[in-house]
């Protein structure tokens, strides 16, 4: 599949595949890919991943996008902390995409649960089980549902704000508050398309609530209550007041230097059993990472 693209390049001095990455909203090694293909052209040109554009430069090209493959069901361990015939409440590690995209097919959540789903309709879905997200480099709680209709009965849950989600996080620098709240509309950041931002238009309201937990030595350990569930929403907050999550490379200043993914969590999650009634509260370790975090820097 291809979709054509032009544009006037409205910067200077940055490398081609890096500004079509963030002006196309793709991913740089997609971007990279299509330019060493020859579907980008500069004024009329081939150029190299590393051309560097300039202020009303014409680049044009097509977007190549692969056809989405079959999912596959894989044999890759989980750590459920919930389940019943209905549902399951996995643990999720570090480095592990939750739903396949284009240069994620296999070795995702969906990947591993669809060998535990028996719910053969969903088997088909492009979604299968899945009821919200984490980002790649967040841990802990996730709820998967076993059949279609818990599925759908657990995303009106979600839509209508009555799940209850409580993140643990270090950032950057020492909040001098104990307790504060952040929201405002989330959107595309206006110059870094790979980013979200608060926004003044064309964006999706949010809330978060935050309170300290332990002030380190130029960090601060915080618990996070998201009363919205945007992309990418608390690294965005806590970056918007000028504490990044501890190795954050997208929002954060040192964050590379400092951990090896965003020391986010996703520590406990409560909602109403879609099915059986009642509260279900699920709860997930503080994984090693950042307990040693807080303990080098206490």
């Amino acid at each position: 599949m291809e979709n054509r693209f032009r544009l006037t390049c409205d910067r200077d001095n940055v490398r081609i595949d890096v500004y079509l990455s963030e002006k196309l909203s793709l991913p740089r090694s997609q971007v990279k890919s299509m330019i060493e293909e020859g579907h980008v052209r500069a004024s009329g040109k081939a150029p190299k991943p590393s051309f560097k554009v300039r202020r009303d430069l014409e680049i044009e090209g097509e977007i190549i996008r692969e056809e989405p493959s079959p999912l596959v069901a894989e044999d890759i361990p989980i750590s459920i902390l919930y389940e019943d015939p209905y549902l399951l409440v996995i643990d999720k590690p570090d480095n592990m995409v939750v739903h396949p995209s284009l240069g994620h097919r296999a070795g995702t959540l969906v990947n591993a649960i669809l060998s535990y789903i028996v719910d053969a309709d969903q088997k088909d879905d492009e979604r299968p089980g899945i009821v919200h997200r984490l980002d790649k480099g967040t841990t802990g709680v996730i709820i998967v549902a076993k059949d279609r209709s818990t599925q759908e009965t657990l995303s009106r849950q979600f839509h209508d704000r009555a799940v209850e989600k409580v993140y643990r996080a270090i950032v950057e620098g020492v909040i001098k508050a104990d307790s504060g709240v952040v929201e405002g509309q989330i959107g595309r950041h206006p110059r870094e398309r790979q980013k979200m931002a608060l926004v003044t238009r064309n964006g999706r309201y949010s809330l978060s609530n935050f309170k300290v937990i332990k002030r380190l030595d130029g960090f601060t350990y915080v618990e996070v209550y998201p009363k919205t569930g945007r992309t990418h929403q608390i690294r965005v907050h806590l970056a918007h007041i000028g504490h990044p999550i501890v190795g954050d490379d997208l929002y954060g200043k040192r964050a590379r230097k400092l951990a090896g993914r965003p020391l986010l969590h996703a520590h406990r999650i409560s909602f109403t059993h879609p099915v059986l009634g009642g509260k279900v509260v699920v709860e997930a370790p503080v994984p090693e990472d950042m307990e040693a975090f807080v303990r080098e820097h206490g």
